[in-house]
């Protein structure tokens, strides 16, 4: 299944700088959802968002490679996502891939787990038999130096535009939406 969602209508919307803080490449945040947290887990879904709030998630069939021996119902609890969905309504590593690459070889891709949303990375292009054509990067690089009473003010704030639901496509606009709040994108 692929949703797509189109960035709202906000007065933030606006042409990013080359400063270091705001890379002139176009700004996309990423995460995915998994099997669990285990060596041999794998990803179900992928999902990212860009700075002016438009994005795309996808829920990903598992590959012949990956097995539901490695499928945590603690996981599934958190997510909501079962494997009948996976079966149903998910595409192949392959489509999933060709799609990631579309929408983000040229941008600047952060995550704020990028060590595991990079494992999940790998496995979803090694089950395509590819070489992911992005770069994963540190979601903490983007932000400004902040108290901790700054910081947890900031993602109150986030948590109210785009809660966190443990869902790719949500958790990806939620850090747009901290990235927005912290560099003053959003006023």
């Amino acid at each position: 299944m692929r949703r797509v969602f189109a960035a709202p209508a906000a007065p933030w919307r606006q042409a990013l700088t080359s400063d270091a803080r705001q890379p002139s490449r176009r700004l996309a945040f990423f995460d995915f959802e998994a099997s669990g947290l285990g060596a041999r887990s794998w990803p179900i879904e992928v999902g990212w968002a860009f700075a002016d709030g438009a994005g795309e998630s996808l829920l990903i069939s598992p590959a012949p490679e990956w097995s539901m021996d490695y499928w945590d119902p603690k996981a599934e609890r958190l997510h909501g996502i079962t494997p009948r969905m996976l079966s149903d309504l998910g595409v192949s590593a392959d489509a999933a891939c060709d799609r990631i690459g579309a929408a983000l070889s040229e941008c600047a891709v952060y995550s704020d787990a990028p060590d595991w949303d990079g494992f999940w990375l790998m496995r979803l292009y090694d089950a395509a038999g590819r070489k992911p054509q992005i770069r994963l990067r540190e979601f903490g690089q983007l932000m400004p130096d902040m108290t901790p009473e700054a910081r947890a003010l900031l993602l109150q704030q986030a948590d109210r535009l785009a809660p966190r639901r443990h869902r790719a496509a949500e958790d990806a606009l939620h850090l747009g939406a901290v990235y927005r709040l912290a560099t003053g994108a959003a006023s």
